[in-house]
């Protein structure tokens, strides 16, 4: 069997449990260069008649967007007991006292936003409105937004990105195929009533599907309504569907929109992003770069690089290559089958691995078992699929691998090294134009990495 695919549920289960954790202690680990907290710290002491409202504190709003405020933010624009954030950060560590749900959305970056929020000059008479968080397993719905009052007739209006639950994580991939999901319409809905009820300036801001709800609700809403908003930032946000973006909705906002993504950007690569305003550097790697925390900002603006990195490019050419070979039905089966697993076991959210943690990986191997032999050959199917389109991608890109920092493979590496970096390089030509399926796939990786292990030794 190509693909032994408890090992991947296994591994699946390992991602929900330390990804958040160890994205964190990474960052944490190496932070030298300067990031959103620290222009937090430098700018305390200016108030917005000091100093205008930037790309950076919208940042700073949006990331604080995700911690918790059932309960202490009113959901109506107009309730007099709307905290400022001195008061939401007072009424917070009240409620929770240090206790917070586990590998949820509360981080130690976050907490520290928090906290200088509420004793900055500059932000702690913000006052926090309209919050709502939308969960809704049924209609495989995420969404959460919260808008701030910058200034008299100033507004932020922040859409929460992906939070801990699989549900919002599975409408996510609902994207890659849908024209529209629920969350979106929640956006549209919730960007509608905001600026019915507020009269003045807005801005609009969301990292990851965040960003992507923001832009999203701001092509659907009256032209009368789009004079009012002012900039969207999507921090790392995925682009919209090609219906959107040919639409007059969106293009009246295009102009508006600020598309920021970190050098090795994933997400902000998905779909039909905008094109990139800024691409910023970072201090992490990988997937860790969509945590905002790791972009590196020089005063009082982005650290910007000119491009984004290959690994970035290959990924997101194998995603749309991957979802172009699918039908919508395929898609949608396979994202269904996939969490179901996950759900139907009692994982909701990534802290419920910490509860019987034993009972509910038995619970997902089951549910593996119990799925019927034309289910398994479908998923089966599709992650190979995966799997060969992104080969044969990092295969094109071979002859970049020599130019990566502190590699290198030209007298430094055994004999057997070199061969066969030699003999993938001409797996291309062996089998032009077919598909990886035609020949032993696993038999060449494995020996390739079977003679790392003897030069190693």
């Amino acid at each position: 069997m190509f693909v032994e695919y408890d090992k991947v549920i296994l591994q699946t289960l390992e991602f929900f449990l330390f990804s958040r954790y160890n994205a964190n202690r990474y960052i944490l680990e190496r932070e030298i260069m300067s990031n959103v907290i620290d222009y937090v710290l430098a700018n305390q002491y200016d108030s917005f008649y000091d100093k205008d409202f930037t790309m950076l504190d919208a940042l700073a709003l949006t990331e604080l967007a995700y911690l918790p405020f059932e309960d202490l933010v009113p959901s109506r624009h107009s309730s007099p007991k709307a905290p400022s954030l001195k008061q939401l950060a007072d009424l917070f560590e009240k409620k929770f006292q240090g206790k917070y749900p586990p590998l949820g959305m509360v981080s130690p970056h976050r907490l520290k936003l928090l906290s200088c929020f509420s004793t900055a000059k500059r932000y702690k008479q913000i006052r926090s409105l309209a919050f709502v968080n939308d969960y809704n397993l049924d209609s495989q719905k995420q969404f959460a937004a919260l808008t701030y009052q910058i200034r008299p007739k100033e507004y932020l209006v922040v859409f929460r990105g992906t939070d801990d639950t699989l549900i919002g994580w599975k409408e996510d991939f609902h994207m890659t195929y849908m024209e529209e999901v629920p969350a979106q319409v929640s956006a549209k809905d919730y960007l509608n009533q905001i600026l019915q009820e507020i009269d003045g300036k807005v801005w609009l801001a969301g990292h990851s599907k965040g960003g992507n709800l923001a832009i999203f609700a701001a092509s659907h809403v009256s032209p009368e309504y789009q004079e009012r908003i002012q900039e969207i930032y999507s921090f790392d946000g995925p682009g919209l569907h090609s219906s959107i973006l040919s639409s007059k909705g969106y293009k009246d906002i295009e102009r508006k929109v600020q598309a920021i993504i970190p050098e090795n950007s994933i997400v902000g690569m998905m779909l039909e992003p905008p094109e990139a305003d800024l691409i910023v550097k970072s201090k992490s790697i990988g997937l860790l770069q969509h945590n905002t925390f790791s972009w590196e900002i020089e005063e009082d603006h982005f650290k910007v690089v000119s491009k984004v990195k290959d690994d970035s490019i290959q990924v997101n050419q194998t995603l749309k290559t991957w979802t172009a070979n699918l039908s919508q039905d395929e898609l949608r089966d396979f994202f269904d089958l996939f969490f179901g697993i996950f759900i139907e076991a009692g994982i909701l959210r990534f802290g419920d691995m910490t509860i019987d943690t034993s009972e509910k990986i038995q619970k997902v191997i089951q549910n593996r078992k119990n799925l019927s032999p034309e289910q398994v050959t479908m998923l089966e199917r599709i992650t190979k699929l995966l799997i060969d389109i992104r080969f044969q991608i990092w295969k094109e890109h071979l002859p970049n691998l020599t130019k990566l920092k502190g590699v290198h493979f030209s007298g430094q590496l055994p004999a057997q090294w070199n061969e066969k970096i030699a003999t993938l390089s001409t797996i291309k030509s062996e089998k032009q134009g077919g598909s990886l399926a035609d020949f032993n796939l696993q038999e060449k990786i494995r020996s390739l990495l079977a003679d790392k292990n003897k030069g190693q030794s």
